[in-house]
């Protein structure tokens, strides 16, 4: 019998001006540490971000991480050199996370791991994924590091020859365990249900130290094909779990462990056979649970029929996030074609008559795309303040195979098919004559003034 292979996965430190913790755990780490244990590895989680980390917060070098209401909060933070690409800005460079030291004292006290993982999610994020990788390999000098996530998938090449990794992971889940095996020799139990994801195991959230809140996940894919985004290209397919697998899940965490808070993770959480999240919500009020739900990837404004706002208010939804981007109709349409304005206004109506109150409705408005003028984005920042909810900016980042990628590289005056530094959206490489860094600043502050119009009560 084949020896039990430790496998150590690593959230790594992230590296940007800013960094806010708007409810981010790894979930796809450990939905994989989650598969290799049920598989029988043994595993350990070590998470770079880790708000509570006592020798951070008090260390003189860092400032302390805060915590706000429902789980939020500021990671720890420590300035370190600006990187060469950005050196333009006048801008504080931040590593978020625990301090080195930290890292060091976790990876000392275990064990040598037969293979170490670690994940990466934003491309301008990876000077954070790569000194983590350093620091793991001083430590276990003999260990291969694999790295996965976002970053990895999106600029592979890139990641092959910046990161120090022994091998970059673009496969995906279905063909894992047959990497897994061919390195440590060792047949994973579950092998055959990698690939589908309605039969995974719940994330191995009990690996996480402290639990403000828990991420939930109850579908993978989206329906739309937009063009800035790459959720359709990370995962093509649309595939839903239960309502059995979706209750399960929040009475384990709620009832035994006392967890009052859940963010969605879900790119289209309303959309789809949505008769599975109908169904759970029901049991959350049939059982009377007192949870608090939050949707920081945003709710299709096309679902919020009278019959779901009535449910999601019952069911305990506290902090929603619709996904207007634009009020101009030829954008809308060019965009994806998800919504209408009158639609919104239609279901920001709908939601208050169901409970809601204003500062509840949060907007999310797209800012700084290829061909978009500022005016278009301070109008719509008008748009959300007549409907009386609260505007929030998502800045352009350029993300590599999407479809809007090209017309991003042939208008920014920086290599970003080169240096993913510049994929930053407070960096804006897309800046062009007629909407300026400056214009942005101008809109963020614009979007800020009308959210204080109304009381803050959310993230």
């Amino acid at each position: 019998m084949k020896r039990t292979p430790f496998i150590l996965l690593i959230n790594p430190w992230i590296t940007d001006f800013a960094a806010y913790d708007l409810w981010a755990k790894p979930l796809g780490l450990l939905s994989l540490a989650a598969l290799l244990r049920e598989g029988g590895c043994g595993v350990a989680f070590v998470d770079c971000l880790d708000r509570h980390d006592a020798f951070t917060n008090e260390h003189p070098q860092c400032l302390r991480a805060t915590h706000r209401k429902y789980g939020t909060g500021k990671f720890a933070r420590m300035r370190v050199e600006m990187p060469e690409p950005l050196a333009g800005m006048r801008r504080k460079w931040f590593r978020h996370g625990i301090h080195p030291e930290s890292l060091r004292a976790r990876l000392g006290a275990l064990d040598k791991p037969d293979l170490v993982w670690v994940t990466s999610i934003m491309t301008y994020w990876y000077p954070g994924v790569e000194e983590t990788i350093r620091l793991v390999r001083e430590i276990f000098p003999e260990t291969p590091v694999w790295l996965g996530g976002i970053y990895a998938r999106l600029c592979p090449q890139h990641a092959a020859v910046h990161m120090g990794a022994h091998r970059v992971i673009t496969e995906s889940a279905g063909g894992l365990p047959s990497l897994v095996e061919a390195h440590t020799g060792f047949s994973l139990q579950n092998a055959a249900l990698w690939g589908d994801f309605r039969q995974w195991p719940q994330p191995a959230m009990d690996l996480t130290a402290h639990r403000d809140f828990v991420p939930l996940l109850t579908s993978v894919g989206c329906p739309y094909n937009c063009p800035y985004c790459a959720s359709s290209i990370l995962q093509p397919r649309r595939v839903r779990r239960s309502a059995r697998c979706i209750v399960e899940e929040l009475r384990f965490w709620h009832t035994e462990r006392g967890v009052m808070d859940f963010a969605f993770y879900d790119d289209a959480l309303l959309l789809g056979r949505e008769e599975e999240m109908r169904e759970a919500l029901k049991e959350v009020c049939r059982q009377g649970w007192k949870i608090r739900f939050h949707t920081p990837n945003a709710i299709h404004i096309r679902a919020l029929t009278e019959e779901w706002c009535d449910l999601l208010h019952a069911s305990g939804f506290q902090t929603l996030r619709l996904g207007l981007e634009t009020n101009r109709s030829h954008r809308q349409r060019e965009w994806g074609g998800k919504v209408e304005t009158d639609t919104f206004h239609s279901a920001v109506q709908r939601l208050r008559g169901s409970g809601f109150s204003s500062d509840q409705i949060g907007v999310y408005l797209l800012a700084g795309l290829p061909g978009q003028e500022c005016w278009e984005v301070a109008e719509a920042i008008e748009e959300v303040e007549r409907a009386e909810a609260r505007p929030f900016l998502s800045e352009y980042s350029p993300v590599p195979h999407t479809a809007m990628w090209k017309e991003a590289c042939a208008l920014s005056s920086f290599d970003i098919e080169g240096e993913p530094l510049y994929h930053n959206n407070t960096f804006f490489a897309c800046r062009r004559p007629g909407f300026s860094l400056a214009d942005l600043q101008q809109l963020k502050t614009l979007a800020e003034r009308v959210r204080r119009k109304l009381p803050h009560e959310v993230p």
